[in-house]
């Protein structure tokens, strides 16, 4: 049986994969992980395997690449939720764990991390534990269109810089929402366009050169480096994404530019 299935729970909660176990959250809502599909499509296959490709390189990148504001954005979007202190937050997409551990320094009483990149969640395990976090923080293996919780089971949901990897945005979008109580938050951190001209030129100078160049040298895939500005570019305008996210449930959507759009921050609440 997996080691998160015991009770009282152990010093660092696993990885939940292939045995489903029950995950309470603060409502006493049991949540179930989902394993992962034995034969991906081909695209969800593909994704998956990028990330685990360069997991061991991520963190680095991001801090590199981003000049470390990417820290910034993260900790914006956590803020965003307002937390109090006794809320279960749904980190989808959760990577190696960044937003999961921002968002129980900023007082979630829970977080279930998901994403079904299986080297990223190994990594994001090492960091949770090594914070002390793994009685608060739980990280299962699955996918954003299929997320292993109850409906209306978690009082805020996060995604940071992972929806533009769904292979169904639109799919994607519904399941945050039915994931949410109604009336809870949602943050989502996505890259976009700058739209000052002259920024924009550099900007996207960097994205189809310079980033591909710095990811290739430094973690030996540069595949995963071109395909992140061609998923940037492929991503809904801010104006058709917000106009997604309200026909997936979402009321009181916004659009919040960030380091002059370099990244958005879209926040919305569960429609009633």
């Amino acid at each position: 049986m997996s080691a998160c299935c015991t009770s009282p729970p152990p010093r660092c909660r696993c990885i939940s994969d292939e045995r489903p176990c029950l995950l309470r959250t603060r409502a006493g809502l049991p949540v179930t992980p989902v394993p992962p599909s034995r034969g991906p499509d081909k695209s969800s296959g593909r994704i998956s395997g990028m990330f685990d490709a360069i997991a061991p390189h991520y963190d680095l990148l991001n801090r590199v690449l981003s000049a470390g504001i990417d820290r910034r954005w993260r900790a914006r979007a956590i803020a965003s939720l307002e937390l109090t202190g006794h809320e279960v937050v749904l980190d989808v997409c959760t990577g190696t764990a960044d937003v999961a551990l921002q968002a129980r320094r900023d007082g979630a009483a829970r977080v279930i991390g998901v994403d079904f990149a299986g080297a990223m969640l190994r990594l994001g395990l090492d960091k949770v534990c090594s914070a002390g976090q793994s009685g608060r923080i739980a990280l299962i293996r699955g996918d954003a269109t299929n997320l292993p919780v109850h409906d209306a089971s978690v009082d805020a949901v996060t995604v940071a810089f992972g929806i533009r990897n769904v292979e169904r945005t639109d799919a994607g979008c519904r399941e945050l929402a039915r994931a949410l109580k109604p009336g809870g938050r949602l943050a989502i951190l996505e890259f976009g366009v700058p739209t000052l001209p002259g920024l924009r030129q550099l900007y996207q100078w960097y994205f189809r050169y310079l980033l591909p160049t710095v990811g290739r040298l430094v973690s030996g895939h540069g595949s995963a480096y071109t395909y992140l500005p061609q998923s940037v570019g492929a991503f809904p305008s801010p104006p058709d994404f917000v106009t997604l996210l309200r026909q997936s449930g979402f009321t009181d959507v916004r659009a919040v530019p960030l380091t002059f759009g370099i990244v958005y921050l879209y926040t919305a609440r569960r429609a009633p």
